[in-house]
């Protein structure tokens, strides 16, 4: 078998106000400006905020691209793993693998949707809170962009430099790198579950997707320090918070489903 069915008892429910509120926090720090950078020194003979600027249109991995590698590839993914997985299950004579179904306000809900629900949603949710807590970090450290310079050009006749807004509010939020956090996220959480669902026997399978989404993740963080998007420590940390959150949010799915299967064992073993 290529698959297994592991019994996971994680509810996307409880979770839905902090999503939406996660949400709501993204809007205000990501398209208004009530909440702006602070401010940090620089000289202006520093070469690492005096490189050339890259047009939007001229980069290799623009948001539109992120937001594919970090949203739509691990959800179509998904669905396309949980189909598979459901029809073969579907097949097996055997149901003791599989899920039973669940109704939540009066609608049956079959263990396909209810896993695909809880992997994508998980995932939703990791990619708002990554997406939050890269932007609290860059409003907190005020890290200027390596195109600082070359774009804003203060004015060094001047005592008091004036900069233009955009200049300021935009070019101050390089650390850590939103496209490395949330491709680090989006590679590790795919990555996990492809090990919890394929088992050993698909020797291939598994470590050519892995290996896929994590050569992705590279190349998105890759492209910033090369197109001087970001500095090198930008897309480092990057990386590292990433998969970090994504790490905690697996194992906090395998915690509960672990202390779950105990508490089900030991309610079988007393009523035996």
């Amino acid at each position: 078998a290529f698959f297994h069915f592991p019994l996971y008892v994680f509810s996307i429910f409880p979770c839905l106000p902090i999503l939406a509120s996660s949400v709501v926090s993204l809007y205000f720090l990501e398209l208004t400006d009530i909440f702006q950078p602070v401010h940090s020194g620089y000289t202006c003979n520093d070469r690492s905020l005096s490189l050339p600027y890259i047009l939007p249109r001229q980069e290799v991995c623009p948001l539109p691209l992120l937001f594919s590698l970090a949203f739509a590839a691990p959800t179509v993914t998904i669905l396309i793993g949980e189909a598979i997985l459901y029809c073969y299950l579907s097949r097996r004579s055997s149901t003791t693998q599989t899920e039973a179904n669940i109704n939540a306000a009066g609608c049956n809900f079959n263990s396909y949707i209810r896993r695909a629900v809880r992997f994508i949603g998980v995932h939703i949710f990791g990619l708002c809170v990554t997406a939050l807590i890269t932007d609290i970090l860059q409003l907190s450290t005020g890290q200027h962009a390596p195109y600082w310079l070359d774009v804003c050009k203060p004015n060094l006749t001047h005592i008091n430099i004036t900069l233009s807004f955009p200049c300021f509010l935009s070019f101050r939020k390089s650390f850590p790198s939103q496209h490395a956090t949330l491709a680090a996220f989006a590679a590790v959480y795919i990555s996990m579950y492809f090990n919890t669902v394929l088992t050993d026997s698909a020797k291939l399978l598994k470590p050519l997707l892995v290996f896929s989404f994590v050569m992705l993740a590279i190349l998105a963080g890759l492209t910033r320090i090369i197109q001087f998007r970001n500095h090198p420590v930008d897309v480092y940390c990057g990386w590292l918070l990433g998969a970090a959150i994504a790490v905690y949010l697996v194992k906090a799915m395998f915690q509960r489903e672990s202390v779950n299967s105990t508490h089900h064992k030991a309610a079988s073993t007393s009523q035996g």
